[in-house]
């Protein structure tokens, strides 16, 4: 399996490998919110169920406005059971950390049904995690490196884009 990437800017990329969809974050923008509202859509029209979601947020990344937060959440509600997990890997540390934590949290308390969740420090707890939620139509569980290998793949490409002046 290898990542198909969707959708891509200065502020974030969109992928999905297999029936796992990643978004790599570093920056925030109600405009991003929409793109990746309007792919797990299209991600789970192609599925049906069995979705799950990985959100990587780089360091000094700067939390979601509201409204963002909002139309993140609102995929969720419109489609319950159609998502088997939710991992949030941030890498950043102290305050930055802590504030993604909650930002998270809050956005999982949005949504109406339960979802599988963990937030993580790393991109590799966070693949481990979602590997055991995620299966391949065939029932066999996903290889998590493959997750990791999406990402810096990713990052890469997002690492290319040049960033918006502020």
């Amino acid at each position: 399996m290898v990542v198909e990437i969707r959708q891509m800017n200065a502020i974030c990329v969109l992928g999905w490998v297999d029936r796992l969809h990643i978004a790599v974050w570093r920056g925030s923008g109600v405009d991003e919110s929409h793109m990746f509202y309007r792919e797990m859509k299209a991600g789970i029209a192609r599925f049906g169920s069995g979705v799950g979601h990985l959100a990587v947020i780089e360091p000094g990344t700067p939390l979601p406005p509201p409204e963002a937060r909002k139309v993140i959440a609102r995929v969720f509600n419109e489609h319950p059971g159609a998502v088997s997990a939710v991992s949030v890997a941030s890498e950043g540390q102290g305050f930055f950390a802590s504030a993604v934590r909650s930002v998270a949290t809050g956005l999982m308390m949005l949504t109406r049904t339960p979802v599988p969740f963990r937030l993580s420090g790393s991109v590799v707890d966070s693949a481990a995690f979602l590997s055991k939620h995620i299966v391949s139509p065939d029932g066999a569980p996903h290889d998590g490196r493959l997750y990791v290998h999406a990402v810096l793949e990713m990052r890469r490409k997002l690492h290319q884009q040049v960033p918006r002046s502020a």
